[in-house]
């Protein structure tokens, strides 16, 4: 019996390369539009006048990239890709706008919130559209590459932002997004042709009933409140304060809510309880969240220990990160590769997770006089090792699930992959605050995690003055390594979902 795999025409020659262009841009400025915001912080406060909203630049794009990740599957599921990925752009490019001409703080955390809408649906619609222009036994390689692309957007992003901000200015970090933007849009509407037959026939009304509006409605103000109570918690509020204890509790009862709402509604459910409980989405979920969180973790904090414990101008401690980010693009084309030779992923998930602590325990050791040497070769080692086993969710749901089921199982891993940063970043600055106060208090006694928060690491450097800075280097260093260990933690929990995973290939047939 000839399968459905086998019967799909895929595009080629000038076509496909272009459909690939498309996907490639739309992940460069995914790429540099998540990275390019820290870099422009400094500028875009001192215009604003206010560091009050500097948390929710990139928190707002994390809330609503997660929100509506769930969201979008299900659309995909049901109207056809090109509309849909369109909008996704356009809606990208809007909030791009708005961005670049934002008068007020809160105005560009709304149009970051929009952008992140847009984008969520735009990296969906990617690896959706990769289902319908290759072939499954080479989708790991294609996924690797474009991963690559965004690889390279990271990297270069730091680099970017500063030119960009020095020759023009931090608004001109938003308008580049809408060429790119615009270039991908009119590719897509006059290239791509795919059959989406497996897609059901039902009228628009129906197919707006399907997508479980009450279902999103609970769960969207779930994660906001989820959201808010790690922003505020230990910073704004103490942990055990009302609106905090509140905000957590507000979001266990919508969280429940929701899980009702799915098991009732059945297939019919904006996260299927058959797509959660199939064995590959949900060790894929487990490892994604994991993975990237244990990732996002040591990046985040990675720039504080050469700034602040080293003394690195910025400029050299983004050059001392671009180890660690071409690890991460050298496994991810390798995995790619691989994965298309010998069929099988779940081996470099196990590898990724027998490395990761391995490595992130290494990351612990550093000091105020740890050699050069260790410092890129241990990032180095930490990024390929994370970067290994980065795609191979995405290929594991698209070869165990049907095609009609292929976005919604994608939704998940892209969710997965924005939620357990999300998360677990703003479980380490609680980490981080506490430990930094408890430390420092043996140089000023008294010192509270709302002050620390309160004070720049220059500031509190200051603070301590210069008698005793070698000791309070010694102590931020203590304090970093300290909240490395929740990565160590995260890395060693990966290998749960790298062990549940199917021993599938994708060169096996593929099931209708």
């Amino acid at each position: 019996m000839v399968t459905a795999e086998d019967e799909t025409k895929y595009p080629s020659g000038v076509r496909f390369w272009l459909i690939l262009l498309c996907n490639a841009l739309v992940l460069l400025f995914q790429g540099l539009d998540t990275s390019i915001v820290s870099t422009a912080v400094p500028s875009i406060t001192d215009e604003f006048h206010t560091i009050r909203d500097v948390g929710w630049y990139s928190s707002a794009f994390r809330l609503c990239a997660c929100s509506f990740s769930f969201m979008f599957g299900k659309i995909y599921s049901l109207f056809p890709l090109r509309p849909v990925f369109l909008s996704s752009v356009a809606i990208f490019m809007c909030g791009s706008l708005l961005s670049a001409t934002a008068h007020s703080s809160v105005a560009f955390v709304v149009s970051r919130a929009i952008c992140g809408l847009g984008g969520t649906g735009a990296i969906q619609g990617c690896f959706y559209m990769l289902t319908h222009v290759v072939p499954l036994r080479k989708r790991p390689f294609v996924a690797g590459a474009l991963g690559g692309v965004e690889g390279v957007a990271d990297i270069a992003a730091p680099s970017i932002g500063g030119f960009i901000i020095g020759k023009l200015s931090w608004r001109w970090c938003f308008w580049i997004n809408i060429p790119t933007g615009a270039i991908s849009f009119i590719i897509i509407a006059f290239t791509l042709q795919i059959d989406q037959s497996h897609q059901p026939k039902l009228p628009f009304w129906q197919k707006i009933i399907e997508l479980d509006l009450l279902g999103n409605a609970l769960f969207v103000p779930s994660l906001t409140c989820l959201f808010l109570a790690l922003s505020w918690a230990g910073t704004t509020y103490a942990w055990n304060s009302g609106i905090v204890v509140s905000l957590f509790v507000v979001f266990a009862v919508l969280l429940v809510l929701f899980g009702y709402d799915q098991y009732r509604r059945g297939d019919k459910a904006t996260l299927p309880p058959r797509i959660l409980s199939n064995r590959s989405v949900l060790a894929g979920f487990i490892f994604s969240s994991c993975t990237n969180a244990t990732i996002s973790v040591i990046l985040y904090y990675l720039p504080t220990y050469y700034q602040t414990v080293r003394e690195y101008t910025a400029t050299k401690s983004g050059y001392m990160m671009v180890p660690c980010l071409v690890g991460m693009l050298v496994a991810m084309v390798l995995h790619g590769a691989a994965v298309s030779s010998v069929g099988y992923y779940t081996p470099f998930m196990l590898f990724a997770s027998t490395m990761m602590p391995i490595f992130a325990g290494l990351l612990t050791t550093f000091t105020t006089t740890t050699s050069t040497g260790k410092m890129l070769g241990y990032t180095a080692c930490m990024g390929f090792a994370s970067g290994i086993g980065f795609q191979a969710p995405q290929s594991a749901v698209q070869t165990v699930l049907p095609a009609k089921d292929a976005s919604l199982g994608l939704s998940v891993i892209i969710f997965a992959q924005q939620f357990g940063p999300a998360v677990f970043t703003a479980a380490a600055q609680s980490v981080f605050l506490n430990r930094l106060s408890t430390n420092l208090r043996v140089l000023v006694p008294g010192l509270s995690p709302e002050a620390v928060n309160n004070m720049g690491l220059t500031d509190i450097k200051n603070l301590v003055g210069k008698a005793n800075l070698e000791r309070a280097l010694g102590i931020f260093d203590t304090s970093l390594m300290q909240t490395w260990y929740l990565a160590v933690g995260l890395a060693s929990a990966s290998m749960l979902g790298s062990i549940a995973m199917e021993w599938r290939s994708v060169k096996d047939k593929k099931r209708d």
